[in-house]
């Protein structure tokens, strides 16, 4: 655990190299490490989520959130490696998706840099048996929006540094790192929408996953908190 936090220290810091090191790394560490971190800071921050609307919630979302980013990072993993042709990416599938899960790593530490704040601010607001529950659920619901798109641009922007450290031949454009952050939202939004609730809405019974996980969109959700809000 001292390396780990050493290395994670040195990837906090920007320092490409670290990242590249640890993409190259052989051995079983390579994949369990970034693999641990997401496990660790994404129930850190899944407990700060859920602890609005009952304790038993936020044991739930603290065991989903790792699972979404375990998901999420898959599923853009493959998007990578076939794109990365096109730019001239000479990496294997491993380590693309090694630097995918390390991106994902960093991005469940900011998460985890969130928590205290945000587990705050949801005690801190109306509780789900108040009247005006509804407009607290929206605005933390926003919150935690903005959170992880916040984690999301960071955890991008450093991925971008890293592959040009691995490639410097590849072409690596500012377009190129708008798609990767889009993918990001985009996959990760839907995805959560089906594992959800997440923070809970007020009137409905805590459970782990919702009766109808494919009904509806994770966009109508956010415009319909933001015209409520």
């Amino acid at each position: 655990m001292p390396a780990l936090a050493g290395r994670m220290g040195d990837v906090l810091q920007m320092r490409p190299q670290a990242a590249v090191r640890w993409v190259r790394r052989a051995g079983l560490a390579g994949w369990l490490e970034p693999l641990l971190v997401i496990a660790l800071c994404g129930a850190v921050y899944g407990g700060a989520m859920g602890a609005w609307r009952a304790p038993l919630l936020a044991l739930y979302v603290a065991l989903k959130l790792p699972l979404l980013l375990f998901l999420t990072a898959l599923g853009n993993a493959l998007a990578y490696g076939l794109w990365g042709r096109r730019l001239g990416l000479t990496l294997p599938f491993a380590e693309c998706l090694r630097v995918v899960l390390l991106s994902f790593a960093l991005a469940a530490l900011v998460l985890a840099g969130f928590a205290p704040v945000l587990g705050y601010f949801a005690l801190a607001l109306q509780g789900p048996t108040d009247p005006r529950a509804l407009q607290a659920h929206n605005l933390l619901g926003l919150a935690h929006v903005a959170a992880v798109a916040l984690a999301g641009v960071l955890a991008v922007r450093e991925q971008a540094r890293w592959l040009r450290e691995l490639d410097p031949h590849a072409r690596m454009s500012g377009a190129v790192v708008l798609f990767w952050l889009a993918l990001n939202l985009v996959l990760g939004a839907q995805i959560s929408w089906n594992l959800r609730p997440w923070f809970g809405t007020h009137y409905l019974e805590v459970a782990f996953l919702r009766p109808h996980p494919f009904a509806g969109t994770f966009y109508e959700s956010v415009f319909r908190m933001i015209f409520h809000f």
